[in-house]
């Protein structure tokens, strides 16, 4: 067995992931949005028997002075390949992991796959929640939502909601807005910086594999969504709204139309993707449409415990009041 890695991953990886999965998150033209989007060095870590690939573990290097995190990948990238081999394979990566002076490494499983979590990692839960659209009947999507989500939609319509795609770069910069005023609005940072954004616009909506669906009053975006395309899903990456116009309910809207749009197109699943277990609310909001919330875990290996705890710190402190408006500032 031999193992390597691609930096720069191309048709030979797809290929072979496509075996395994259609989730874009696992394909190469996901590699392209983390390195614009974030600064990080894509690493495509794979095991070879003979002339073929068994295994793969896709994600990112992300370096912050010292400290280097290795993401498989954001939002997913666990393991992928034969099962069999995962065990070897793992071996292998501590010790490239080690050669790499890497201080962490944090694998998210797929909600599409069989979970493997690695004895040797420690494990964080989320919850993700996923609406099965084949539930629907296309011509009667209506009577299948609760009475309360059809008062909201009808609500927003009353009110001159209406929704669009996005067409141009900086309609996709604007989204930022939206977004940070969300995070703002619950003390969190804003952990996805600007250049995030225009990275998914020029990489993915430009090919068609993604969209941000603003809900617009008086031409005006009020709320907005990410939504990023594999084959058979949908998903709803990131989302941002203006609180002075919750109860116009732009979002319930916007969840309506991708909804629509996805049944249509024959998806089979809308993936609201991970919540906070602790964020009753918003696991509420993704539910009502007749979804289902699994727990999802995050496996964590800290190669160097000290600098792994530093990084944790770190991360305490940005997610504070105080750090996430230093971050905002530094922005």
């Amino acid at each position: 067995m031999e193992m390597g890695v691609f930096e720069s991953p191309g048709q030979g990886w797809d290929e072979f992931a496509a075996r395994y999965t259609d989730l874009i998150f696992y394909q190469s033209i996901w590699s392209r949005v983390l390195e614009k989007g974030l600064g990080g060095q894509p690493l495509y870590f794979y095991l070879k028997e003979g002339d073929q690939l068994v295994a793969g573990l896709p994600g990112v290097l992300l370096k912050f002075g010292i400290l280097r995190i290795f993401y498989s990948s954001i939002p997913y990238g666990g393991l992928v390949g034969e099962p069999s081999y995962f065990s070897a394979f793992l071996e292998l990566l501590d010790r490239e992991f080690r050669r790499r002076r890497i201080a962490q490494v944090r694998i998210v499983a797929s909600p599409f796959s069989e979970p493997y979590t690695p004895s040797s990692y420690r494990s964080v839960s989320s919850k993700c929640t996923l609406l099965n659209l084949k539930r629907f009947d296309q011509e009667r999507i209506w009577d299948s939502y609760r009475g309360d989500v059809r008062r909201a939609v009808r609500k927003a319509q009353k009110n001159g909601v209406s929704v669009k795609g996005t067409g141009t770069l900086q309609e996709a910069k604007a989204f930022y807005r939206l977004y940070h005023s969300s995070m703002e609005r619950k003390g969190a940072p804003a952990k996805y910086p600007p250049p995030w954004f225009s990275a998914i616009y020029e990489v993915l909506i430009r090919q068609g594999r993604a969209d941000i669906l603003f809900a617009l009053k008086e031409g005006e975006p009020i709320a907005g969504v990410v939504l990023v395309r594999s084959s058979t899903s949908y998903h709803y990456l990131h989302n941002g709204s203006e609180e002075a116009h919750f109860e116009d309910r732009p979002n319930d809207l916007i969840v309506d139309h991708i909804i629509r749009e996805g049944v249509r197109e024959g998806k089979e699943v809308l993936d609201f993707m991970g919540s906070d277990p602790a964020d009753l609310s918003l696991i509420r909001f993704k539910e009502k449409w007749g979804s289902q919330s699994i727990d999802l875990d995050t496996s964590i290996k800290d190669i160097s415990p000290l600098k792994s705890r530093i990084w944790e710190v770190a991360k305490k402190v940005a997610a504070s009041k105080w750090g996430a408006r230093a971050l905002s500032w530094i922005r």
